[in-house]
């Protein structure tokens, strides 16, 4: 099995390797039982992950107070099916055929970063935390030198790896979130730099804006970037269709971005990612807490 050699090294990862074992098999099944097999993963750690699960339910609390419990409840067991139906989705991100990321995928508004890349200043590929984004990048088509990930060090290692090894099926290079000077460079080699600007990278040059209404210490990074680079941003997002399917759906490059103050900058990327996590609330990453480290009078809604 060459695909665990890496982490032979490793004795502590030496329990992931039976799971990781299970996804590539898991992999291979068809597509509905696949997706099956990821509902019971997730069902599971519905059980097992109480604090995750904990999280979860506080952010689904403040972000949709309008819901009575039941709806909440359920979108609570949702979310951790989808959890798992993503962890599936990232072992087809590293090991499916390009033929079957074709036939599962549609894409809407893949014009629309063609234009941005006409401009010659590479373009910004905005997305959001949802389960299905690493599978459904592979559905498009990126013009030399290609697809660059940005992505957080660190995290259990097999783990790591298997994302790794997905991104590095369609990405031609991965960058850590501290390097700048690295994706600058990218963008203006031409590349479209892959972006999550929803959360907050650095409390150092984060601000408070609204994220469904609530105060959210949020990323200032992303308008800096653009500001260096003069690359446009166009927003990228992803969901799972109730068929099983998929819709990667790209939008036109942001107007007057970035604009006059930082603030009004990261409100605008929220309301952004507000508008597309409506669309399928269970298929976002609910179990980060979004609204951490908010300066005082705000209090820490996970205590």
């Amino acid at each position: 099995m060459n695909f665990v050699t890496p982490l032979l090294k490793m004795p502590a990862n030496w329990l992931a390797l039976p799971v990781l074992g299970a996804l590539r098999l898991a992999a291979g099944l068809p597509h509905g039982l696949r997706l099956a097999v990821g509902r019971a993963a997730g069902g599971l750690a519905f059980r097992f992950l109480g604090r995750r699960r904990a999280v979860a339910l506080r952010n689904l609390q403040l972000c949709f107070p309008e819901w009575p419990q039941a709806r909440t409840a359920a979108a609570l067991r949702g979310h951790f099916n989808s959890l798992g139906q993503g962890l599936i989705e990232l072992a087809m991100g590293a090991w499916c055929a390009d033929a079957e990321v074709s036939d599962l995928v549609e894409v809407s508004g893949a014009r629309h970063l063609d234009e941005a890349l006409a401009r010659g200043r590479g373009a910004i590929a905005l997305s959001g935390h949802f389960v299905a984004l690493e599978f459904t990048a592979r559905a498009l088509r990126y013009p030399q030198p290609g697809l660059v990930a940005v992505y957080r060090p660190g995290g259990n290692a097999a783990f790591s790896w298997l994302i790794n090894r997905a991104r590095l099926r369609v990405c031609s290079q991965t960058l850590p979130k501290h390097d700048v000077r690295g994706m600058v460079r990218a963008l203006r080699k031409g590349a479209v730099l892959w972006y999550a600007g929803d959360q907050m990278t650095d409390a150092k040059s984060a601000v408070l804006v609204p994220f469904f209404g609530q105060p959210a210490m949020t990323g200032t990074s992303l308008g800096r970037l653009a500001r260096i680079s003069g690359a446009p941003v166009v927003p990228w997002f992803t969901r799972r269709l109730p068929d099983g399917r998929y819709r990667v759906e790209l939008l036109p490059a942001l107007d007057d971005f970035p604009g006059i103050a930082p603030e009004q900058d990261a409100a605008r990327i929220n309301a952004l990612v507000e508008e597309h996590v409506r669309k399928a609330p269970e298929q976002y990453y609910w179990i980060h807490r979004r609204f951490k480290r908010r300066p005082p009078p705000h209090s820490d809604p996970y205590l």
